[in-house]
């Protein structure tokens, strides 16, 4: 008798998600009343703005399901400047890992705290503060820090300590600054994109909020290894054998090289240039894409590549920006559904006509729950910022909230959660280092609910201050 074969559970692709949610929104044209604003343009802050009172049902508009699949390519259209930026800066941080400058950065950090052992705190603490901030900018994510997870575990173990730490020390610090966003082209500035803000405006208040992630995140991982040190029983990871951990000596030999240095230097002028140019130039999207195309071939020169191969990478690395360019471009494809058939307003309506009996501390904490729960579905960022986006800001005008304060919500909702859900990397970057996920969520589940708690009382610190767009 031939065994059962198991269906093997997996998580839907994005795509499918997104497909049926665009199925669904098809259905919904059918199904609830067409209503509509008058959308005015305030003068003072120059945006198009809801008139609140102004709301009225029409007839119903439904979608067919041809015109389902022209949304599609009306959403790319819609979403070009979005997507071609999004090319650009993957395909210059994919020619940036080719030169080997992002390697040698990271392994002349792991060097001196591997040669200096008794300087390894002030080194750690200092390689923590460089990974958060760098993943802050969006030039460095979790595609390029998990390679180097297997590195940093063997020199946690080395140095008395255990995997987690090594995780911890890595792969945290980037997804904590990547969360708090001060000038991430991939989330903050498609989301103030599409809310008519400033691209990286609020630039002050993201960094403070930077500064006291990194030192609680810091602090956290600092308590946890004394604690395993002083007595490696307490390790979460302790019946692990990691025993055939070694050190990359290849991936370690990385020469920083003065051509890797020079790159390096032009990605961080490349960086000050889109925030000085977004603050005193008026920048806006399609600036921050030149910038990473003149970053890209300025590079490449550097390190003496010949025009051909230095198109050559580019192109290899627009597959690297294809799932997230596409995400944005369907998500905005159901947008136009909803817009075609003229439910939006409806569904705005019904949604104010709620959080209008709550206060706007309460209103927040929901946007909040609601975009952590978004990004289970939708982990990708960017994605994210256009799927929610163009509810969230209309709901945010029509309860007075400003709509800095929205896109607050979403970073915090979008970043911090991506070191929880299993869609996000945190599962490959366990799965490579031998950590149990049920060990992975005993360590990350405390530091994350704290970190929820730090995360409110910036947003509520934000209505207070009336965080706004500069």
């Amino acid at each position: 008798m031939k065994p059962e074969k198991k269906m093997a559970k997996e998580i839907p692709h994005i795509f499918v998600i997104l497909f049926f949610v665009i199925v669904a929104a098809t259905i919904a044209t059918y199904i609830i009343p067409a209503g509509q604003y008058a959308r005015v343009l305030d003068e003072t802050i120059g945006k198009t703005v809801i008139d609140p009172s102004s709301f009225k049902y029409i007839p119903n508009t439904p979608v067919g399901p041809f015109a389902m699949f022209v949304a599609i390519e009306l959403g790319l259209i819609e979403a070009a400047n979005i997507t071609f930026m999004i090319f650009a800066a993957f395909s210059c941080l994919y020619l940036m890992e080719k030169t080997g400058a992002i390697d040698a950065s990271i392994a002349m950090m792991v060097n001196k705290t591997r040669r200096h052992p008794k300087y390894a705190t002030a080194i750690i603490v200092v390689l923590m503060i460089i990974l958060s901030v760098w993943g802050s900018t969006g030039t460095l994510s979790y595609e390029e820090i998990i390679a180097f997870t297997p590195i940093f575990v063997a020199l946690s173990i080395a140095l008395g300590y255990d995997a987690l730490v090594g995780v911890a020390i890595s792969v945290i610090p980037v997804g904590v600054g990547f969360a708090s966003a001060t000038v991430n082209p991939f989330t903050i500035g498609v989301a103030q994109t599409i809310a008519e803000l400033p691209l990286f405006s609020g630039l002050g208040y993201r960094c403070v909020i930077l500064a006291v992630m990194t030192a609680y995140t810091i602090l956290y991982v600092l308590w946890y290894a004394r604690r395993i040190k002083k007595d490696p029983s307490k390790s979460l990871v302790s019946n692990v054998d990691y025993s055939d951990f070694t050190f990359d000596e290849e991936r370690l030999s990385t020469p920083f090289t003065l051509e890797r240095k020079l790159s390096m230097l032009v990605l961080c002028i490349g960086v000050a240039a889109m925030g000085y140019g977004l603050i005193f130039l008026k920048w806006y999207i399609n600036q921050v894409a030149a910038i990473f195309i003149i970053v890209s071939i300025v590079v490449g020169i550097i390190n003496h590549w010949s025009a051909n191969k230095i198109a050559d990478t580019l192109c290899e690395g627009l597959s690297r920006g294809v799932l997230a360019a596409m995400i944005v471009g369907i998500a905005r494809g159901i947008l136009v559904v909803i817009s075609q058939g003229n439910i939006l307003d409806t569904i705005i309506h019904a949604c104010v006509k709620f959080l209008e009996q709550l206060s706007l501390h309460v209103s927040a904490i929901g946007m909040l729950f609601f975009q952590n729960l978004l990004n289970f579905i939708v982990p990708s960022g960017s994605g994210q910022a256009s799927v929610s986006m163009p509810f969230i800001i209309p709901i945010a005008d029509l309860i007075d909230m400003n709509r800095q304060i929205a896109v607050l919500i979403f970073q915090f909702g979008d970043g911090f959660s991506n070191l929880l859900w299993p869609t996000s990397f945190m599962v490959i970057v366990c799965a490579m280092v031998k950590i149990p996920l049920s060990s992975y969520y005993k360590w990350i589940m405390p530091f994350y609910l704290i970190s929820l708690l730090i995360q409110t009382f910036f947003i509520f610190l934000a209505i207070e201050i009336n965080y706004g767009p500069f």
